[in-house]
């Protein structure tokens, strides 16, 4: 299907005037092969959780005792229904960042700094090509993405700067993890207050951004 569908956008292209130079000429097929990865476990108990989050947050008020039952909250929330440690025996680097380690091992070359896919990247990729833009002073761009995470991504080992890499990931991760908790908090805090204050409930309307952009920061934090 996702070949049915990139090969229809490919002929969309083909019926504009101003859009059809960008696949004139060679079209090439280049499969690559996906980065050899090693059997992993993810220990996702609520201490371990913690950890993260505290590394996330030391230097901000929300480490002291008013805010604990918040952070607890959040961890909940992050852990859902899974088991306390995820066991990949078959991980997986996916597609955006093979062809990252093709362009960097040279397998590909005279490509637009742009990668497309059928969908949107994980939370994952797109922290990693932030991280190798920033390290490798590249420019790469990716379509956008969905901001989900998946136990079986796998780490594609760059031997040369694996090290900063993983410090450059490591820090946009933590990053992360702060900036939804205080969407968390803040959502939080608001829904408190207006319960609180008698407000009426709102009608939502389909075509309220503001809105919709509570409800689905609230929703990417569950």
């Amino acid at each position: 299907m996702s070949f049915l569908i990139s090969a229809n956008r490919l002929f969309i292209l083909t019926q504009s005037n101003r859009l059809r130079k960008l696949i004139l000429g060679k079209f090439s097929v280049q499969v690559l092969t996906s980065p050899t990865t090693a059997p992993y476990s993810c220990n996702l108990s609520s201490e371990a959780i913690q950890v993260a989050l505290d590394a996330a947050l030391a230097g901000t008020d929300y480490l002291s005792s008013d805010w604990n039952e918040d952070r607890e909250l959040f961890i909940d929330g992050l852990r859902g229904p899974e088991a306390s440690e995820v066991v990949r025996y078959k991980p997986t680097v996916h597609a955006e960042l093979a062809m990252v380690m093709a362009m960097v091992k040279g397998e590909i070359t005279h490509v637009l700094p742009y990668i497309g896919v059928s969908k949107l990247s994980c939370i994952m990729c797109s922290h990693y090509i932030r991280a190798f833009n920033e390290v490798m002073e590249q420019k790469i761009a990716i379509r956008g993405s969905h901001w989900k995470a998946y136990p079986g991504w796998s780490w594609p080992i760059s031997p040369a700067h694996d090290e900063e890499l993983r410090q450059a990931f490591l820090k946009g991760i933590r990053q992360q993890l702060r900036s939804d908790f205080v969407d968390h908090t803040e959502t939080r805090l608001c829904s408190d207050s207006s319960v609180g204050s008698g407000a009426p409930e709102w009608d939502l309307d389909p075509t309220d951004d503001e809105i919709l952009k509570v409800i689905n920061a609230s929703e990417e934090v569950m």
